[in-house]
């Protein structure tokens, strides 16, 4: 049996995530972090009183 061997390091290097536009990519992290919240209003921010 022989060894499973990755490919080149410089090979993924070039290939992976990250070298390309990454335009849909960016956004899906974006709305990930806000739990994929589509079609609402932002609720208005109060006031802040001073003493």
């Amino acid at each position: 049996m022989l060894p499973e061997v990755e490919w080149s390091e410089k090979g993924k290097r070039r290939k992976t995530t990250g070298t390309g536009r990454m335009q849909h990519l960016k956004n899906v992290a974006r709305r990930f972090k806000n739990g994929f919240r589509e079609g609402s209003t932002a609720k208005p921010k109060t006031a802040v009183k001073t003493a």
